[in-house]
């Protein structure tokens, strides 16, 4: 049995990259600390006290946290000498916590990067999370509303089941105040990031890293318009952190409001991109073969397969290394010829690579979608039965629906090529998580990649929320086009 839903895979195009994303992993063994518990809980205290300050109060011994084994003994350390801050603190560093140490466990990172990141968690982004008793119900960041998203990457030269060096561990939130539930200021989120005390340090701030993400949010926004961010971080195995960042646009206006917003300014769902070519020129000029591709694709595809856009992303790091990703939500098409055609933008992206990559992801599609086999082209909504799910997992609204195919398209300074994405929202259109799990397997069977230990996603998501509660759910699978 499963104990957490799996919300939607992501898969991309790359040759060489073909990678798995999920919500959340578990261990297959314990990280030993130091032999004895004094030894154990002076290690821990040093390595806290060298990120949060020589004068950190450190929680005195409870008989309460005696039998709180997690098995993930790292956690469980933690979690017995770091202070209850608050009742929302502390459940949240349960919630997202827990199921983040499992992956930083399973993916094998060394002790010490372990425990930076763990406290990075601690005392950075629990305190980001909302209000408790909301849940994060307002936020736009997952399909049940929770504020935060957690994922691992498994790369493409790595079986799932020998020793895990190679995942790659990830996550983001909509930063949201947790006094009053309101969205905190994505300048002043970042600013904080990147400085010595909100990053701790652990956070990579090169000069420059930010000015893609201020000169987006510039122009993307103005003063009257409500912005919605999110923000990403990257784990290393050094236990550097670098940060991404997420832009929803703003709704169009309406006609009355209309004369106090700029005609030129990207809005929530638009089908055109030229208004995207300033924010590009300022960005990177040479960015703009890329999107002229994507105009060509916008303006020649019939009106309900146009791809609308949904949000702007881009990384936090040098502008020469950094990239623009568009994500864009077509209005109608879910069978597997819509999902090749946006998938290649109409076949503009033809090459012998982007044919392999498409093999491979139609032997995904047509495991988690038997009923919608590519050979049919039946429209996975034909068969939407998770009328429960409705009402629990997944939200409708105008700004966040969830259904169809979501595209993520990445737009590469000076290559002149775009590189796809596609998010597959298996929660909604796959029986139920056990069958998820199978075609995975078999996926990674036939690709020559099969674990040697059978039923390891069933496995591993079970015992990873086996003492979590199921609000947040298993995500992502990925194959890159790079």
């Amino acid at each position: 049995m499963i104990h957490a839903s799996f919300v939607r895979l992501l898969v991309t195009a790359a040759p060489a990259y073909v990678y798995t994303k999920f919500l959340a992993q578990v261990s297959h063994q314990a990280i030993p600390l130091p032999r004895t518990k004094t030894s154990s809980e002076r290690y821990l205290k040093a390595a806290v006290s060298s990120i949060l300050g020589p004068d950190f109060r450190f929680k005195q011994p409870s008989p309460e946290n005696v039998d709180s084994s997690t098995d993930l003994p790292i956690y469980d350390e933690l979690t017995k000498i770091l202070p209850d801050r608050s009742a929302q603190s502390m459940f949240f560093w349960r919630r997202v916590g827990r199921p983040f140490a499992s992956m930083l466990d399973a993916a094998a990172f060394p002790i010490a990067s372990q425990i930076s990141c763990l406290t990075f968690v601690y005392a950075r982004i629990v305190g980001m999370l909302g209000p408790l008793e909301s849940r994060g119900s307002s936020s736009y960041m997952t399909f049940d509303g929770s504020p935060v998203e957690l994922s691992w990457v498994i790369p493409s030269n790595v079986k799932p089941g020998d020793g895990n060096t190679g995942r790659q561990v990830r996550f983001a939130i909509e930063p949201i105040d947790p006094r009053t539930g309101k969205l905190l200021s994505g300048v002043e989120v970042l600013k904080y990031f990147t400085s010595l005390q909100g990053g701790l340090g652990l956070v990579k701030c090169d000069p420059g890293v930010l000015d893609w993400s201020m000169i987006a949010e510039q122009f993307l926004y103005s003063s009257a318009d409500q912005r919605r961010f999110f923000i990403g971080f990257d784990f290393s195995r050094s236990g550097e952190i670098v940060l991404k960042t997420y832009y929803i646009p703003s709704a169009r206006p309406t006609c009355a409001q209309s004369a106090a917003h700029k005609a030129s300014r990207p809005r929530l769902w638009d089908v055109s991109y030229t208004p995207l070519r300033s924010l590009l020129t300022t960005l990177d000029p040479t960015l703009m073969d890329s999107l002229n591709m994507m105009i060509s694709y916008a303006e020649d595809v019939e009106p309900q397969f146009k791809p609308r856009l949904q949000i702007l992303s881009m990384d936090c790091v040098p502008n020469e290394k950094n990239r623009l990703k568009m994500y864009c939500r077509p209005s109608h098409g879910t069978s597997w010829s819509d999902a090749r055609r946006a998938f290649t933008l109409g076949g503009k992206l033809a090459s012998p690579k982007m044919d392999f990559v498409l093999s491979r992801l139609e032997t995904l599609w047509n495991l988690l979608f038997p009923f919608a086999h590519s050979k049919s082209n039946r429209p996975l909504d034909e068969r939407y039965k998770h009328v429960d799910n409705e009402s629990t997992c997944q939200r409708r609204s105008v700004e966040h629906p969830t259904g169809g195919l979501l595209f993520y398209y990445s737009l590469v300074p000076g290559s002149g090529m775009i590189l796809p994405k596609i998010y597959l929202p298996v929660s909604r259109y796959c029986v139920d998580d056990e069958a998820i799990a199978e075609a995975l397997e078999k996926f990674y069977a036939i690709d020559g990649r099969e674990s040697q230990e059978p039923g390891w996603v069933a496995r591993e998501v079970s015992s990873a929320y086996a003492l979590a509660t199921t609000d947040l759910y298993m995500k992502n699978l990925e194959f890159t086009h790079m």
